[in-house]
Parts: C-alpha cells; structure tokens; sequence
C-alpha cells in the first residue's frame, strides 16, 4: 500500500549513437569559438570518452569488496566539464588531448582500488 503514492519510471540507457550525438553537440557548442583545429578534435574526443566509459562499465562491475565501481552518465558528463572548467583555447590543439587524457584519469582512474583494474 505503501507504493501506490510513489511514480515509478523505468527509463532504459540511451543508446551508444544517441551519447555521442549529446555529448558531440555539447562539446561542439564549447568549442564554437575555438579555432579550426580544435573543432576536429571534437569527434574522436567524444568517441573515445564513450568508447571508454563502455568498457570500464561493461569490465568493471561492482563487487562486495568494490561496491564503488558503478559507473553511469553523470561520471561520463564530468569528463566534458572537466575540459569545458578551461574555458579558452590552449596554445597547442595537442594539449587539448592530454587535457582529456587526465580528466578521463581523474573520473575513471582516481576510482579504482588495484593495479590489476
């Protein structure tokens, strides 16, 4: 009786296509006023995110000794605020990808408990 006055809402995950292409325009906007080597940066940095945010949840799976190990959306989104927290062109577009490089290491990495994950 209890349940009757909560809305319960089953929403399935987006798809991997429909991630890239909210994540790829949200990364484009921020890059609007970047120059043209950055932009081309935007597509393999969004695919690379997803590809990666897919096998860490797909690989790592919570444990009783490793219940910290549930990975959703939120945590792929603080990799892009990460790199938006900049907020102006760097001096180098090849700087942008080791900025990446260490906001997917700060979100994913900073997680895990041994060096065999």
């Amino acid at each position: 009786r209890f349940v009757r006055h909560f809305t319960t809402l089953c929403v399935p995950p987006p798809s991997e296509h429909a991630t890239k292409t909210i994540l790829g325009a949200i990364f484009n906007g921020f890059l609007g006023d970047f120059p043209a080597d950055y932009k081309q940066l935007s597509k393999p940095i969004v695919e690379a995110s997803v590809e990666a945010y897919n096998r860490i949840s797909e690989e790592l799976l919570p444990t009783p000794a490793k219940s910290h190990y549930t990975f959703n959306l939120r945590d792929l989104s603080k990799v892009f605020q990460g790199m938006q927290a900049l907020g102006v062109a760097l001096e180098d577009p090849r700087k942008m990808t080791r900025l990446w490089a260490h906001e997917v290491l700060r979100v994913f990495h900073d997680r895990l408990v041994s060096d065999e994950d």
